[in-house]
């Protein structure tokens, strides 16, 4: 009897440990004026919900370890936002509304899962989010119009990122390491994008999508070791274009896609199953491509004004294509065997109407 008693105590003591163990929550709610409003977590099943309303807005987070989930719903006026959170399995959500807007979230760990998400809508936007050291972290920001920013930093291998910014100050750089996925979007004004991922070796990939005004974007991909790493998908489409790309091969390919005003495209690629394919479309167009053996290709077709083409490619199963069709048109590709050859050419240009010249040289 005694005994039994003893158990049903030592199990109750328990029952009540596990439930003071799986404590935190907070929520705190705010409607007008200079709110303000911080929190501070430690272990355990943390949980916390912040939301405000109009005028001085600012939440800090601080979460460690166990069952986080943090969420930020700011709307009006000075907002501001930043949480922490550290442990695996982190989430933070924060949705921001009119005016001052700046979120930034960190989160770290040696584990897997953290996911971050930043939503603002209208006027000076920023968003800030960086993920470091653990593995298939997700990172989503969606920012809408007057001077967007946004900067992502990850960290670990399988990360992945998703950003969308709208109207005019646009500015988005991403970093990423090990393997890593981005889908990036702009539409209309200053854009600007910087990328830079390395994919070793796990392979990376990219979409950078441009629309309208000061187009930029300049892609690094780098697979230092053996292999992994490819695609790109890069697209502009009117003013100033420019990119820029690099990329390192490995299992690779990259298509671009320019349409209209300042075109120019400078790239390389450097070896294994490589491959571009192309376009260019209207005003000063230019293009200048170097790959490098293996499986190499390129496929270009430009449209219309002072076009020029040079592609350099350095053999193997080398091949080409180039088309270009009014105004100032050159092109010139060289393929050239090379580390003993194995030779294996192809080309065809063609081209259309006014200032025309093409060559090719091939063999060693």
């Amino acid at each position: 009897m005694h005994t039994t008693k003893t158990m049903l105590a030592a199990a109750i003591s328990l029952l009540v440990a596990t439930q003071a163990l799986a404590a935190s929550e907070s929520t705190q709610e705010q409607t007008g004026s200079d709110n303000y409003a911080d929190v501070m977590q430690s272990g355990n099943d943390n949980r916390i919900s912040q939301i405000q309303d109009g005028v001085g807005n600012v939440v800090y987070t601080t979460q460690t370890g166990f069952g986080h989930l943090a969420e930020s719903k700011q709307t009006g006026s000075g907002n501001i936002s930043t949480t922490e959170q550290g442990g695996a399995s982190g989430e933070v959500s924060i949705s921001q509304d009119g005016d001052y807007n700046l979120a930034t979230v960190g989160q770290s760990s040696l584990e897997v899962g953290n996911s971050a998400a930043i939503t603002q809508v209208g006027v000076s936007n920023l968003a800030y989010i960086e993920q470091l050291d653990g593995d298939a972290n997700n990172a989503a920001i969606r920012q809408d119009g007057e001077n967007n920013v946004t900067e992502l930093f990850q960290e670990g291998v399988g990360n992945r990122y998703d950003g969308v910014q709208n109207g005019v100050g646009n500015i988005a750089y991403v970093e990423q390491s090990g393997g890593a996925f981005a889908d990036t979007e702009q539409t209309g004004t200053n854009n600007i994008i910087t990328l830079s991922q390395d994919g070793f070796p796990y392979g990376a990939n990219a979409s950078i999508s441009q629309n309208g005004t000061g187009n930029e974007a300049t892609l690094d991909q780098r697979s230092p070791g053996r292999y992994a790493s490819g695609d790109v998908d890069l697209v502009q489409i009117g003013t100033d274009n420019r990119m820029d790309v690099v990329e390192m091969g490995g299992f690779s390919s990259f298509s671009f896609t320019q349409d209209g005003t300042g075109n120019e495209l400078t790239a390389m690629q450097t070896g294994r199953s490589t491959k571009v394919e192309g376009r260019s479309s209207g005003d000063f167009n230019r293009v200048d491509i170097e790959q490098d053996f293996d499986g190499s290709s390129v496929v270009i077709d430009q449209n219309g004004t002072a076009n020029e083409i040079d592609v350099v490619q350095s053999a193997y199963y080398s091949s080409g294509t180039i088309e270009q069709v009014g105004t100032e048109n050159y092109a010139s590709l060289v393929q050239n065997g090379g580390l003993d050859s194995m030779t294996q050419y192809d080309a065809m240009i063609r081209q259309d109407g006014t200032g025309n010249s093409a060559f090719v040289t091939q063999g060693p």
